[in-house]
């Protein structure tokens, strides 16, 4: 054990223990490659291969805003610094936590159905923050939050020794002619 992380969220608190694990194994070497998938993201579907196989948008944040919005109203009605003001709030940070979870859920398993599949996976580089400057799509964006998706694949490919490569926008369309560089 390296360290130890204690935490406090919405709904408790939570301790976090930083261990080395020499259980990882090395990346697969690139001449061993057998098989690649260039995946686009999007806002119509979260992900599409170039296979054709989507993975459809689950929209979190937007199933949840008239929830949300009602109770965001009710806190506006309590006295500030009160107990119910406070307990209110609480209710608040809970539904944006279980928000928040169901995204990393839905990331998670998709990174492993990706992972469990492919040695190569390529992922084009999006400019996030440029794109979520357009006001109409910006909401969308941040709920289908492609940047952390992309953290947790390359997390969950470092786990199982799979190449995940960043390009520019051809190398997510055709990573058989990819393939052939390397």
């Amino acid at each position: 054990m390296k360290t130890a992380i204690i935490t406090k969220k919405a709904d408790g608190y939570y301790v976090s223990f930083s261990l080395e694990d020499k259980s990882v194994p090395s990346l697969i070497p690139k001449n061993n490659i057998k098989t690649a998938v260039g995946i686009d993201l999007g806002l119509k579907e979260f992900l599409t291969t170039n296979t054709g196989e989507t993975v459809s948008v689950p929209k979190f944040y937007r199933k949840s805003q008239s929830n949300l919005a009602r109770k965001q109203k009710k806190v506006s009605r309590k006295e500030i610094g009160s107990n119910n003001w406070r307990a209110a709030q609480n209710r608040i940070a809970r539904l944006h936590q279980h928000i928040a979870r169901q995204r990393e859920d839905s990331h998670l398993k998709t990174a492993h159905k990706l992972v469990k599949e492919y040695d190569l996976i390529a992922v084009e580089d999006l400019n996030i923050k440029g794109l979520a400057k357009n006001t109409k799509l910006s909401k969308s964006i941040y709920d289908v939050a492609w940047g952390a998706f992309i953290e947790k694949l390359n997390a969950v490919a470092v786990k199982r020794g799979v190449h995940v490569s960043r390009g520019e926008w051809p190398f997510a369309r055709t990573p058989s002619q990819y393939i052939t560089k390397l």
